[in-house]
């Protein structure tokens, strides 16, 4: 059940709020992403840490940093190996033109800036659990939507 629209496939990455990309690979026809959020997965399963998102038809990646001096210009990544290299917490994601953009914190101290956003094309996105099943946009929306209206009954 792949995810086509590109407005829905931005909101996978709007509900994965806070979830880190752990892992970035090309796999068959897919460039597949690993994000570890524990607590929506958890919610599926307590034993599960993420899901996998394939991206297919994945180009014209670009990640703009936001550097740490403020001084310095931000430097526009295209080596999708590089973009990846550390883990990414993800923040929010919209949608330009047709392109997904989501914003990212880099959670590694060894770089010239804090984070960037993260630019790509896509055709479409499926994304699985740890078990394999496969999620529509409207189940990962049910999901993330249980998820923050117990945190907030918890948090009066």
């Amino acid at each position: 059940m792949r995810i086509e629209e590109c407005e829905d496939i931005s909101d996978i990455f709007s509900i994965f709020h806070d979830g880190g990309i752990v892992a970035a690979y090309h796999q068959d026809e897919s460039f597949v992403l690993e994000i570890e959020i524990q607590y929506l997965s958890q919610r599926v399963n307590p034993e599960y840490n993420g899901f996998k998102v394939s991206l297919y038809g994945f180009s014209n990646a670009v990640f703009t940093t936001w550097p740490k001096d403020s001084k310095s210009n931000p430097k526009k990544i295209t080596n999708v190996k590089s973009i990846f290299k550390s883990e990414l917490e993800i923040l929010q994601a919209n949608l330009d033109d047709n392109k997904i953009e989501v914003l990212c914190e880099l959670l590694s101290s060894e770089y010239d800036y804090y984070g960037g956003k993260l630019s790509f094309t896509v055709n479409s996105a499926e994304v699985q659990d740890d078990s394999g099943k496969v999620y529509s946009i409207e189940e990962l929306g049910v999901l993330c939507k249980s998820y923050w209206d117990e945190w907030a009954a918890n948090n009066k």
